[in-house]
C-alpha cells in the first residue's frame, strides 16, 4: 500500500514511522501534487494546516491528479462546515489530530478497505446538509 503524507508542520510523520506501507512525506503542496499524479497513492493524509480554508480546493486538485486515491483530512478541531466542504470535494474522511496517534492504524486500514472515516456527528451533519440541499431542489 502506498501512502502519501502532506504535512507542513511535521505532525503526522512521527506516527507513520511504524506503518507497514510505502510512505512518502511532502511539506510542499506543489511537489505533493506532482508526486500524487506520478505515484497514484492508495491513501493521502492531508494536514488541514497546509491550505487552511483552501483545503477543499486542494482536495479537488489532488483527486484530479490521482482519482483513485482516498484522502483523509487531519486537523485540529475543525468546524463541521470545514469538514463538510472537504468531504463534498471528495475527501473520504477526517481525523482530529489530537487523537490521531490513537486511531491512525485503524483509520488507514478502514480507508484502505474502502470505508469512510468520519465521526457519527459529522455523518449526521453531512446528511442534514444533503437533506437541506435536496429539499430546496425538490421545491424548485
Amino acid at each position: 500500500m502506498k501512502i502519501q503524507v502532506i504535512d507542513n508542520i511535521g505532525q503526522i510523520q512521527p506516527l507513520m514511522l511504524m506503518a507497514e506501507a510505502d510512505v512518502a512525506f511532502y511539506s510542499d503542496e506543489i511537489q505533493a501534487l506532482n508526486a500524487a499524479e506520478q505515484l497514484q497513492p492508495n491513501i493521502i493524509l492531508l494536514n488541514f494546516a497546509l491550505r487552511g480554508s483552501q483545503t477543499a480546493d486542494y482536495t479537488n486538485l489532488l483527486l484530479a491528479a490521482s482519482p483513485t486515491s482516498n484522502i483523509v483530512i487531519i486537523g485540529d478541531d475543525l468546524h463541521e462546515e470545514q469538514i463538510l466542504h472537504c468531504v463534498l470535494a471528495g475527501a473520504k474522511g477526517y481525523q482530529n489530530s489530537l487523537s490521531l496517534a490513537a486511531y491512525i492504524n485503524r483509520m488507514i486500514h478502514a480507508v484502505a478497505a474502502g470505508e469512510a472515516w468520519l465521526s457519527r456527528k459529522i455523518v449526521a451533519y453531512l446528511l442534514d446538509a444533503i437533506h437541506r440541499n435536496y429539499s430546496v431542489q425538490a421545491i424548485s
